[in-house]
């Protein structure tokens, strides 16, 4: 698996070419392989590729339940830029080097803000694959663990499980309720307490997902709640009624702009580097070996997202097929090796274009939010901008994997930036 990047990419990504890839919301390890095995084997029954292979295929098809409908809808919602960081790595790319960061920052006592983002993020990802749990129910046992901290992702949480009564928690309409309202009084509470000493991510996005879609759950199961909550509340339950569809709406409108377009060439250019890369592969038999092993052993499971004519991000399984080629690729000939040049570059491509349209929609999301358009307008942006995140990270990581394989053979890199940004420049102009 290729090393992951670094932050998240600024306001001058248009000229950065492939250090987009560097910038990005992507979360450093450098821990050995022995303890990263062991962070892993502390919380799950699995690690490794095994670990990679099973939490990719349960995250394909998620879970879903009433007071978790998508596990989306927990993003951009950690308290700190690292837990942001951690969270949306690992959904894109759940690797087993991310998930042990994650298992590490639990122990954080620098930062126990960090530390309860990570708490969250185990709580989540236990939910959501229960089978790779080490110990049964551990979701519910780290989430009444945190209900005696202050945190956006628990407060919500546990808003949703009173509402719902998910993991035999009682239902009660008025915790749900005081807990919906501390998840929304939580910033405020942050910025008045003296000295301060919480803050949340600038980038935290939750009072425009997490909370209305908190909400919304709690109003569908009990109507009468609205009473509780204030003179807003029909303004809010409105909002939050009209929210998705918003957001499909946005998502029809976004295909037809020039970031949208940008998006559809480079999930474009993934599908023709998978084409000129199962080229190379095939007339190598060390390469097909290598690949052929790959595909024995996983279920390719196209999450139905991505591949369609229109649509603007590859979809996960392409990605891990493209990995696998990058794995295939460290052990080319000479001749293989300058063959799979261009499925590089292909892919360097993809990743400049999906992170480009990435942080052009997160900045005019916040701009909406902090400009006059509102929290209702604001909401439209978040489930294309989840989508555009996750392609991102995982383009640059499968790029990264791509650019490690050629140092390893000793080819030649410097040319990446410069080609795959013409060629993503080449393929908007044939749109």
């Amino acid at each position: 698996m290729p090393a992951p990047g670094g932050q998240r990419a600024g306001r001058n990504d248009q000229a950065q070419g492939l250090n987009i890839c560097n910038v990005h919301m992507v979360a450093t390890t450098s821990r050995p392989p022995a303890e990263v095995e062991r962070l892993l084997l502390s919380q799950f029954k699995v690690a490794g590729e095994q670990f990679f292979n099973q939490a990719s295929d349960a995250l394909s098809q998620p879970r879903k339940s009433d007071a978790i409908p998508n596990l989306q809808m927990f993003s951009g919602s950690m308290e700190t830029k690292r837990g942001n960081a951690l969270f949306s790595t690992f959904l894109a790319w759940p690797e087993p080097e991310v998930m042990a960061e994650i298992i590490a920052e639990l122990q954080n006592r620098q930062d126990p803000q960090i530390a309860s983002d990570a708490k969250a993020i185990l709580t989540l990802v236990h939910w959501a694959v229960p089978s790779l749990s080490k110990e049964p129910n551990a979701w519910m046992k780290l989430a009444t663990e945190m209900r005696s901290v202050t945190h956006v992702v628990s407060a919500c949480l546990w808003a949703r499980l009173h509402a719902t009564g998910e993991g035999g928690v009682p239902v009660s309409l008025g915790e749900a309720v005081g807990a919906y309202q501390q998840c929304g009084s939580i910033e405020q509470e942050y910025k008045t307490q003296e000295p301060v000493v919480k803050t949340l991510d600038p980038e935290n996005y939750y009072v425009v997902g997490l909370l209305p879609e908190t909400l919304k759950i709690i109003l569908d199961r009990h109507p009468r709640a609205i009473s509780r909550l204030g003179p807003f509340a029909a303004n809010l339950k409105a909002t939050a009624d009209s929210m998705e569809v918003n957001q499909r709406a946005y998502r029809q409108q976004f295909v037809t702009t020039p970031v949208g377009r940008t998006a559809i060439a480079a999930t474009q250019l993934v599908g023709r580097a998978e084409q000129v890369g199962a080229r190379a592969i095939s007339n190598s038999q060390q390469m097909s070996r290598t690949y052929g092993d790959f595909l024995a052993n996983r279920k390719q499971s196209e999450s139905g997202q991505g591949n369609r004519e229109g649509e603007f991000i590859p979809s996960p399984a392409i990605q891990q097929r493209m990995a696998a080629m990058a794995t295939a690729y460290k052990n080319a000939g000479a001749p293989d090796a300058a063959a799979m040049n261009e499925v590089r570059q292909l892919q360097g491509a993809a990743a400049i274009g999906l992170t480009r349209a990435r942080n052009a929609v997160v900045q005019e999301m916040f701009s909406s939010m902090f400009s006059g358009g509102g929290m209702a307008n604001a909401m439209k942006y978040t489930r294309v901008f989840q989508d555009l995140d996750a392609a991102s990270v995982r383009s640059c990581r499968t790029y990264n994997s791509f650019q490690q394989a050629a140092r390893a053979l000793s080819v030649p890199t410097q040319e990446d930036d410069k080609s795959s940004s013409s060629m993503l420049g080449d393929m908007i102009s044939a749109k």
